[in-house]
């Protein structure tokens, strides 16, 4: 970095924080790891939800002192391997100041496990820069971000990046967790408002192909009972989303502030500069940003990580974690704690289901669907509890809805949505702890459905006398459709922030429904008459995206609101954080239409 024709960052702090022989860090990795799996698996099953976090907060410390802590998230961020591609790492500058968020002129960052290349096309949409203007080796050193850029706080500064840790440190375990077809965008984040840091998060933000790491310890040099006061305070407040957390507290706090405030104001705001998160009324909500703490420790602990108390125990909310007892008191150490955030879409999507082949199921499928209202016949057609999000799934439709009308096909929909929706409802009851005698395990039900285990993405919707009472999905195809499914329904019951969960005593009063999504598919438009013109009211769901973090959809559904094509396109455009009166030529804005099927009982 210190020769301007550079264009690999060699590694900074390896022999240092880090071992910088490949095998023994390899193994120093996998030990911490091992370590962290154990940890989890003593969690309760629901203690933490499914999937793979779409954000951590990982502390920067040498690997002997913080690498115990960090690993908690990054066992949980295997979960994203093969779905996760990207990593947008953001720390603190302890060496070089910067006001703003830094990005550097490197193509690439080096570690002893190997050199990942960094996304310089998403750096350059963050900083407003055209699509010719994509080469680093271009780009000015202290060159701020275009006024019309989506993150204004970002500039260009090399010697930030030069000798600095917190980034550097996390790139290792990503490598481990992740694989090998990772892209990063390492950011080190000096003084800036947790807004205009959460701005920088919302430019890159992505989707499940996106994780966002946060690089922060907590407290320094503190003797050790004081120090974990201090942490303990400090971790209550970054759990409780109340920020911002001052430095002399986290190391990394401009950018924890940054993300706290994605978690407050969400991920979409109102400035438009950013991914829109919600599509069905343009005021819905519909990402749930779910925050966890997972485990802490200090320097005088020797790599011991106290889990939370709250995964252990959820209802008992009086202890933080279980520290050991300090080898020495009074040491001056520095605090550490691992926190995960998983997104959650909050308002629905898509749907479809899969026949029944599985003659010992019928029992339990009827039993479970049955008091509700129907045997879950397909439905397309009803918008009254469902929005929608900006993301789209890859995964196939599950479900022939051009034989839905006729003969098997017909049979087909009714038998697979019986047997999503008994998934679901027996999913909830499990979690209620009200289980029937005759109820199997819904793994069972995966098992014997070929179509369930095949990758998929799903919703799940429960209303209560037809007001709205739960709705989380994912829009994105990334493990297998009945245990999205199966996942979905309790986070319905219990995770949508917008509602008390789910009791026991209301499971009888619930209507459940299980939706897909469709495939999304590139429509030819070239221009916003042409789409206008392409569109088919009340059938397809739109996607639009000018590559710059402007992107959002409509469900089909919002047709029955929006019947006009030109009004449809109008607040989809005003739903990104485009002007609604916005028009182009060519491939300014690309467009996909998918279609949706519904099932509910």
């Amino acid at each position: 970095m210190t020769n301007p024709t550079e264009r690999i960052r060699r590694a900074a702090v390896a022999g240092a924080f880090y071992p910088a022989d490949p095998r023994e860090l390899r193994a120093m990795i996998d030990r911490q790891l091992d370590h962290a799996r154990t940890l989890l698996k003593s969690l309760p099953v629901h203690a933490l939800p499914q999937g793979a976090p779409k954000a951590v907060i990982v502390p920067h410390a040498g690997y002997v002192y913080s690498g115990t802590t960090a690993a908690l998230a990054y066992a949980l961020l295997e979960r994203g391997r093969g779905t996760i591609r990207r990593a947008v790492i953001v720390g603190p500058t302890h060496r070089v100041a910067v006001r703003g968020v830094a990005v550097c002129r490197a193509t690439a960052f080096a570690t002893p496990l190997g050199t990942v290349p960094i996304d310089v096309t998403s750096e350059a949409r963050a900083l407003g820069l055209s699509a010719a203007e994509t080469e680093p080796s271009a780009w000015r050193n202290d060159m701020r971000a275009t006024d019309d850029s989506p993150a204004p706080a970002l500039l260009v500064n090399d010697p930030t990046h030069v000798r600095e840790h917190a980034v550097e440190v996390q790139i290792p375990f990503l490598q481990t967790v992740l694989g090998p077809d990772l892209q990063i965008v390492p950011l080190n984040a000096g003084d800036a408002s947790p807004a205009e840091v959460g701005d920088v998060l919302r430019a890159l933000w992505g989707g499940p192909e996106t994780v966002i790491v946060i690089s922060s310890d907590l407290s320094h040099y503190h003797p050790n009972e004081v120090a974990r006061a201090f942490d303990d305070r400090t971790i209550d407040r970054i759990a409780a989303l109340d920020e911002p957390i001052h430095p002399n507290y986290a190391c990394g706090a401009y950018p924890v502030n940054g993300l706290l405030d994605v978690c407050r104001r969400g991920v979409h705001t109102a400035a438009g500069q950013s991914v829109s998160t919600s599509a069905q009324a343009p005021s819905s909500p519909s990402f749930n940003l779910d925050l966890r703490f997972l485990g802490c420790c200090t320097s005088g602990d020797d790599g011991e990580v106290a889990l939370s108390h709250a995964l252990l125990n959820p209802s008992d909310t009086a202890v933080l974690a279980h520290r050991p007892v300090p080898l020495d008191p009074n040491e001056p150490v520095v605090g550490y704690a691992s926190f995960a955030v998983w997104q959650t879409v909050s308002d629905t999507g898509t749907s479809s289901a899969s026949q029944s082949s599985s003659h010992s199921l019928n029992h339990v499928i009827n039993s479970a669907t049955a008091g509700a209202h129907g045997s879950g016949i397909a439905n397309d057609g009803d918008s009254a509890s469902r929005a929608d999000s900006s993301d789209y799934t890859d995964s196939s439709d599950h479900a022939d809805s051009d034989n839905a009308g006729s003969g098997t096909g017909r049979t087909d929909n009714v038998d697979r949505a019986r047997t999503a929706i008994a998934l679901a409802r027996l999913s909830i009851r499990r979690y209620l702890g009200i289980e029937d005698p005759d109820d199997i395990d819904p793994q069972t039900i995966v098992d014997e459905h070929g179509w369930l285990r095949e990758p998929g993405a799903s919703f799940v919707t429960l209303t209560e006398g037809g007001r709205l009472r739960g709705c989380i999905g994912t829009l994105e195809a990334y493990r297998p459709l009945g245990r999205d499914i199966a996942d979905h329904a309790i986070d319905a019951a219990s995770r949508d922030q917008r509602f008390r969960p789910i009791t026991a005593s209301e499971y009888p009063l619930l209507d459940v429904e299980v939706s897909v999504l469709g495939k999304p598919e590139p429509m030819r438009a070239t221009s916003r008459d042409e789409l206008e013109s392409e569109l088919r009211p009340g059938e397809d769901g739109l996607i639009i995206n000018d590559g710059r973090g402007h992107r959002a959809t409509f469900l089909p559904q919002v047709w029955d609101d929006l019947p006009d094509p030109h009004d449809f396109v109008s607040h989809l455009l005003a739903k990104s954080g485009l002007p609604s009166t916005t028009t182009w030529t060519g491939s300014r804005i690309q467009c996909h239409r998918y279609s949706v099927t519904a099932y509910k009982e």
